[in-house]
Protein backbone atom coordinates (compact mmCIF):
# COMPACT_ATOMS: atom_id res chain seq x y z
CA UNK A 1 0.00 0.00 0.00
CA UNK A 2 1.80 3.50 -1.22
CA UNK A 3 1.38 6.15 1.97
CA UNK A 4 2.36 9.62 0.86
CA UNK A 5 4.20 9.84 3.78
CA UNK A 6 6.41 7.63 5.73
CA UNK A 7 6.23 7.43 9.39
CA UNK A 8 7.46 5.96 12.67
CA UNK A 9 5.44 3.66 15.27
CA UNK A 10 5.80 1.49 18.55
CA UNK A 11 3.65 -1.88 17.62
CA UNK A 12 2.16 -3.16 20.89
CA UNK A 13 3.12 -6.49 22.91
CA UNK A 14 1.07 -9.58 21.62
CA UNK A 15 -1.19 -9.28 24.72
CA UNK A 16 -1.73 -5.63 24.31
CA UNK A 17 -2.29 -5.99 20.45
CA UNK A 18 -4.72 -8.77 20.71
CA UNK A 19 -6.48 -7.16 23.53
CA UNK A 20 -7.18 -4.03 20.94
CA UNK A 21 -8.00 -6.87 18.56
CA UNK A 22 -10.86 -8.00 21.00
CA UNK A 23 -12.06 -4.33 21.37
CA UNK A 24 -13.04 -4.26 18.17
CA UNK A 25 -14.59 -7.77 17.37
CA UNK A 26 -17.11 -5.90 20.07
CA UNK A 27 -17.76 -3.48 17.61
CA UNK A 28 -21.09 -4.45 15.60
CA UNK A 29 -20.44 -4.93 12.06
CA UNK A 30 -23.01 -2.84 11.41
CA UNK A 31 -21.43 0.40 12.89
CA UNK A 32 -18.33 -0.15 10.98
CA UNK A 33 -16.82 2.41 8.50
CA UNK A 34 -14.94 1.04 5.34
CA UNK A 35 -12.22 1.00 6.68
CA UNK A 36 -13.17 -1.56 9.63
CA UNK A 37 -11.29 -3.10 12.45
CA UNK A 38 -7.59 -2.10 12.95
CA UNK A 39 -5.47 -5.81 12.62
CA UNK A 40 -2.21 -4.07 13.39
CA UNK A 41 -2.85 -2.75 16.73
CA UNK A 42 -0.03 -0.14 16.84
CA UNK A 43 0.95 3.60 18.31
CA UNK A 44 2.04 6.19 15.93
CA UNK A 45 4.80 7.94 16.78
CA UNK A 46 5.32 10.84 13.84
CA UNK A 47 3.48 10.44 10.70
CA UNK A 48 4.47 12.97 7.87
CA UNK A 49 8.23 12.10 7.02
CA UNK A 50 9.65 12.96 4.47
CA UNK A 51 12.50 10.77 4.42
CA UNK A 52 12.31 7.51 3.31
CA UNK A 53 15.45 6.20 4.57
CA UNK A 54 15.73 4.51 8.15
CA UNK A 55 19.03 5.59 8.70
CA UNK A 56 17.99 8.89 8.87
CA UNK A 57 15.58 8.05 11.93
CA UNK A 58 18.31 5.96 13.44
CA UNK A 59 20.33 9.00 13.96
CA UNK A 60 17.74 10.53 15.56
CA UNK A 61 16.80 7.90 17.65
CA UNK A 62 20.38 6.94 18.58
CA UNK A 63 20.96 6.08 22.30
CA UNK A 64 17.07 6.58 22.94
CA UNK A 65 16.31 3.54 25.83
CA UNK A 66 13.16 2.13 25.91
CA UNK A 67 9.77 3.51 26.03
CA UNK A 68 7.03 3.15 28.83
CA UNK A 69 3.11 3.70 27.69
CA UNK A 70 0.06 3.99 29.72
CA UNK A 71 -2.89 2.55 28.37
CA UNK A 72 -6.35 4.68 29.04
CA UNK A 73 -9.53 4.35 28.20
CA UNK A 74 -11.69 4.31 24.86
CA UNK A 75 -12.71 7.52 23.13
CA UNK A 76 -12.98 8.51 19.73
CA UNK A 77 -11.95 10.98 16.76
CA UNK A 78 -14.77 12.33 14.89
CA UNK A 79 -15.82 11.60 11.83
CA UNK A 80 -14.87 15.30 10.78
CA UNK A 81 -10.72 14.71 12.41
CA UNK A 82 -10.27 11.80 9.96
CA UNK A 83 -12.40 11.89 7.33
CA UNK A 84 -13.41 8.24 7.33
CA UNK A 85 -15.70 8.22 10.30
CA UNK A 86 -15.27 8.11 13.83
CA UNK A 87 -12.17 6.71 15.42
CA UNK A 88 -12.53 4.90 18.03
CA UNK A 89 -9.55 4.51 20.02
CA UNK A 90 -7.39 3.67 23.26
CA UNK A 91 -6.20 6.55 24.47
CA UNK A 92 -2.15 5.95 25.14
CA UNK A 93 -0.26 8.41 28.03
CA UNK A 94 2.99 8.48 27.48
CA UNK A 95 5.90 10.97 28.10
CA UNK A 96 8.41 9.01 26.27
CA UNK A 97 6.33 9.09 23.07
CA UNK A 98 6.19 12.44 23.61
CA UNK A 99 9.77 13.37 23.80
CA UNK A 100 10.43 11.00 20.77
CA UNK A 101 7.64 12.82 19.29
CA UNK A 102 8.92 16.19 19.35
CA UNK A 103 12.73 14.46 18.73
CA UNK A 104 11.87 13.55 15.05
CA UNK A 105 9.73 17.01 14.26
CA UNK A 106 12.67 18.98 15.38
CA UNK A 107 15.43 16.79 13.45
CA UNK A 108 13.53 15.79 10.10
CA UNK A 109 11.47 17.26 7.50
CA UNK A 110 8.10 16.44 7.91
CA UNK A 111 4.22 17.76 6.93
CA UNK A 112 2.14 17.30 10.11
CA UNK A 113 -1.48 16.19 8.88
CA UNK A 114 -3.21 16.39 12.08
CA UNK A 115 -3.58 19.00 14.85
CA UNK A 116 -1.65 17.99 18.07
CA UNK A 117 0.35 14.73 18.78
CA UNK A 118 -2.35 12.47 20.60
CA UNK A 119 -0.61 9.13 21.34
CA UNK A 120 -3.14 6.73 21.03
CA UNK A 121 -4.30 2.85 19.79
CA UNK A 122 -6.94 2.64 17.01
CA UNK A 123 -9.62 -0.08 17.80
CA UNK A 124 -11.78 0.40 14.75
CA UNK A 125 -13.14 2.93 12.46
CA UNK A 126 -16.78 3.01 12.70
CA UNK A 127 -19.73 5.04 10.80
CA UNK A 128 -19.65 8.78 12.06
CA UNK A 129 -21.69 9.62 14.99
CA UNK A 130 -21.62 6.14 16.23
CA UNK A 131 -18.03 6.63 18.15
CA UNK A 132 -19.70 8.30 21.55
CA UNK A 133 -21.05 4.47 21.72
CA UNK A 134 -17.95 2.55 22.00
CA UNK A 135 -16.02 5.41 24.31
CA UNK A 136 -15.56 5.20 27.59
CA UNK A 137 -14.36 1.57 27.99
CA UNK A 138 -11.77 0.69 30.80
CA UNK A 139 -10.91 -2.69 29.63
CA UNK A 140 -7.15 -1.76 29.58
CA UNK A 141 -7.04 1.30 31.51
CA UNK A 142 -3.49 1.74 33.63
CA UNK A 143 -2.11 -1.34 32.18
CA UNK A 144 1.67 -0.40 31.43
CA UNK A 145 4.10 -1.75 28.70
CA UNK A 146 7.45 -1.05 27.60
CA UNK A 147 8.54 -0.93 24.05
CA UNK A 148 12.01 -1.52 22.93
CA UNK A 149 12.14 -0.09 19.73
CA UNK A 150 10.26 1.35 16.74
CA UNK A 151 9.35 0.69 13.44
CA UNK A 152 9.85 2.87 10.64
CA UNK A 153 7.09 2.24 7.82
CA UNK A 154 8.34 3.63 4.08
CA UNK A 155 6.14 5.17 1.89
CA UNK A 156 5.62 1.30 0.56
CA UNK A 157 4.25 0.08 3.93
CA UNK A 158 7.54 -2.22 4.77
CA UNK A 159 8.28 -1.74 8.17
CA UNK A 160 11.84 -1.40 9.33
CA UNK A 161 12.84 -2.07 12.80
CA UNK A 162 14.51 0.47 15.16
CA UNK A 163 15.89 -1.04 19.03
CA UNK A 164 15.66 1.28 21.89
CA UNK A 165 18.81 0.63 23.16
CA UNK A 166 19.91 4.08 25.28
CA UNK A 167 20.33 3.57 28.98
CA UNK A 168 17.23 5.43 30.68
CA UNK A 169 18.31 8.33 33.02
CA UNK A 170 17.84 7.83 36.83
CA UNK A 171 15.70 10.90 38.38
CA UNK A 172 17.85 12.66 40.81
Amino acid sequence: MKRSYASTQVNLPSFEAASIRTLGQNIAKRDLAEEGRETDPHITVKYGLHTNDPGKVRRVLANEPPVEVTLGATSFFPGSESGNGDVVKVDVDSADLRRLHKKLSGALAHTDTHPGYKPHATVAYVKTGKGKKYAGDTTLAGRTVTIKQVMFCRKNGSQIAIPLTGKKELDG
